[in-house]
């Protein structure tokens, strides 16, 4: 079973290289992994052509200066600021690449670039609602990923010395998902610098996440979802992360986790399991506690395919059924609202 697990590790790292070198510079489509400057063109490209119904903007930059680039969608955008909100998210852990690229996904579907089978039940939620999605929360991790080291998770902030040492090397990185203010730095965390689960000294020391906890504060009375999107285990995650004790809405989540999972299932069949946080392990700080402890009932975690034969470097040929699949979810979701 071991050699077998190393075998496919390595074929899943081979065939990932091939498929990056397939990329063509400047282009950004669903058949590959791309950098954040085409993803950031893509977004601004997909503003241009639909002007009436998308703008782009940036919520802040990253540790390395990076823009956090997000596009708000909406009918009659121009008069849409008093609209409830929905917030979607991804790429908060820089090894996930599949989870900022659904987002992608996610905005080209709203706007009738790819599902136009699916533009009526879109442009009903389009006179509904305004999306902001932030396909990329940790630009800075995620290039990292892409040029150095294809497993790192967290940003690119120096954070410490090994050992208390520097002698013995510096540390570098924070996880994002671990910096959020809810139960900070109990559960599931290390102090440990050099750890993958290390949370900072406090809570939002991060740029991706203070810029993350300023937007959704400003707009905090009109948000009715936040999603965020991780890879992989396929799981549709409830808050709370921190704690054994259902929360007040339990019956809610549950609800609308039974309407995500079922949706993915009769997409492809594939199996999502509906559970709290909480029974995956134990997690303080997480973005999605945060934002349902700051009062949107409706917060969730969904965690791409698949469950664990390539695991992070899920093949590039997953992106679209994985996309659509998820896409029925986020519908599925929003009808629970």
């Amino acid at each position: 079973k071991q050699w077998y697990q190393r075998r496919v590790a390595i074929t899943a790292g081979e065939e990932e290289k091939k498929e990056l070198l397939r990329a063509i510079p400047g282009v950004f489509d669903f058949t590959n992994y791309y950098a954040v400057r085409y993803q950031h063109l893509h977004l601004d490209a997909l503003a241009r052509a639909h002007s009436d119904k998308a703008e782009t903007f940036s919520i802040g930059t990253s540790y390395e200066g990076r823009d956090l680039k997000a596009i708000r969608i909406s009918n009659n955008l121009v008069n849409s600021d008093s609209k409830p909100m929905i917030w979607v998210d991804g790429g908060i852990h820089a090894r996930e690449w599949v989870s900022h690229t659904v987002v992608m996904y996610f905005a080209n579907a709203l706007l009738g670039e790819v599902e136009q089978q699916k533009q009526a039940t879109f442009n009903s939620l389009l006179d509904k609602y305004q999306f902001v999605l932030l396909p990329m929360s940790n630009p800075d991790g995620y290039e990292y990923s892409r040029s150095s080291n294809r497993f790192w998770r967290k940003t690119r902030r120096p954070s410490g010395c090994k050992y208390n040492n520097c002698n013995y090397g510096r540390c570098y990185g924070i996880d994002p998902n671990r910096n959020f203010d809810a139960d900070f730095g109990n559960k599931g965390v290390s102090r440990n610098p050099c750890s993958d689960v290390y949370p900072g000294k406090q809570a939002f020391s991060e740029n991706n996440t203070k810029a993350m906890r300023d937007y959704i504060l400003k707009n905090l009375s009109q948000i009715k979802l936040y999603l965020s999107f991780h890879s992989y285990s396929q799981l549709f995650l409830k808050p709370i992360g921190y704690t054994t004790r259902k929360p007040k809405d339990y019956a809610t989540h549950d609800a609308a986790g039974s309407a995500a999972v079922s949706a993915i299932r009769n997409t492809y069949g594939k199996v999502y399991k509906n559970i709290r946080s909480v029974e995956l392990y134990p997690t303080s700080g997480s973005s999605q506690d945060w934002a349902y402890l700051k009062g949107i009932v409706h917060s969730y975690t969904i965690e791409l395919r698949d469950t664990g034969r390539y695991g992070f470097r899920l093949p590039a040929r997953e992106i679209v059924p994985t996309g659509k699949e998820n896409l029925n979810a986020f519908i599925a979701l929003l009808n629970q609202l």
